[in-house]
């Protein structure tokens, strides 16, 4: 991002990140191209902002002649992470999702059940995790706010159906897709939320239909297929096989941590952890709390990773998932 944008710049860059219509999009976009300062080191950011907008009213365009509303489904992040469900028709995407979630989104043998976002919270241990599970991923068939939703998510979660011949080609097929609009699907390695540009985001998969005659025959090949580039599991949403590894290696790539807190001479708060990056310090956990108590932050206890219980730790000591933190300033 070049330097000496505006305060004006990133507050019209939220209004883009939550707008909900075509048309606030646009109009948000046009904003951060008017307040932006016009020089050579913002050159390409004006260029990627102009081919967004362009490329905003094509697909405008395309929702009046078909006498659509130009709707954006923006989903503000919930819970510990957000996770979108991409297949293609008749995958069980929403069956897993109802499945992982308790709710009861509707389910049908034709395809396109799903028309719009689908939102739900998966519990996990002591968390929710969101899950978003979006319209089939068809090339014919996607629409620029589906991949805003793939682009802002922290984890894609592919559903693969091994009761059909073609599973091999879906996968391929979902991966090109997406490559197509700069969005690189990785199994490891940083994950990325630009608003331009192409990013590189987490995926695993889940190859659903277990219980189907044939599906593992059709598992073994996608097994050589990804060649381990993806995690994958292997599920049957229909009788719940595989569904609890699948919340594990959900919350795995998440890469994220659960820190519990406590008051001096007090037991632990052990609901509603802090929920921080895989690689977290100390100093981190208290900014998450106020800024202003970090910066009087003088050390802290650890309970949990440290060589005994309560041990006196300095600010960058980094934590791990379920460590309780006593802070002192």
């Amino acid at each position: 991002m070049p330097a000496n944008l505006p305060p004006q710049y990133f507050e019209a860059e939220k209004e883009y990140r939550e707008a909900k219509t075509i048309e606030g999009k646009i109009r948000a976009l046009k904003k951060m191209l008017a307040v932006m300062p016009k020089h050579k080191g913002t050159d390409k950011l004006q260029a990627d902002i102009r081919a967004k907008i362009s490329r905003l009213q094509k697909e405008l365009e395309a929702e009046k002649k078909g006498k659509k509303r130009g709707a954006f489904y923006y989903i503000r992040k919930e819970g510990a992470g957000q996770v979108v469900l991409a297949g293609f028709p008749n995958s069980g995407k929403t069956s897993i999702a109802n499945s992982l979630s308790g709710t009861d989104h509707p389910v049908a043998l034709y395809p396109f059940t799903t028309q719009i976002p689908q939102v739900s919270m998966m519990k996990f241990e002591d968390i929710h995790i969101q899950l978003i599970d979006i319209p089939p991923l068809t090339e014919e068939h996607v629409v620029y706010w589906q991949i805003e939703l793939i682009r802002n998510s922290d984890l894609i979660l592919i559903v693969l159906d091994l009761e059909s011949e073609e599973v091999l080609e879906h996968y391929e097929n979902i991966l090109s897709i997406l490559s197509a609009r700069k969005i690189n699907l990785i199994g490891k390695g940083e994950r990325e939320s630009n608003l331009f540009g192409p990013v590189n985001k987490r995926a695993i998969i889940a190859a659903n239909k277990l219980d189907i005659q044939g599906a593992y025959d059709r598992l073994e090949l996608l097994y050589e297929l990804v060649n381990k580039k993806f995690p994958v599991v292997p599920v049957s949403a229909k009788f719940g096989n595989g569904l609890e590894e699948l919340k594990d290696l959900i919350f795995k790539e998440l890469e994220i941590i659960r820190v519990y807190t406590k008051e001096p001479g007090k037991p632990p708060v052990l609901e509603d952890p802090l929920i921080l990056k895989k690689g977290s310090t100390v100093l981190e956990a208290a900014e998450e709390i106020h800024k202003d108590f970090a910066e009087k932050l003088k050390y802290a206890r650890v309970w949990g990773s440290t060589k005994f219980e309560g041990q006196r730790v300095e600010k960058h000591y980094i934590l791990q998932d379920k460590d309780i933190v006593e802070f002192h300033i």
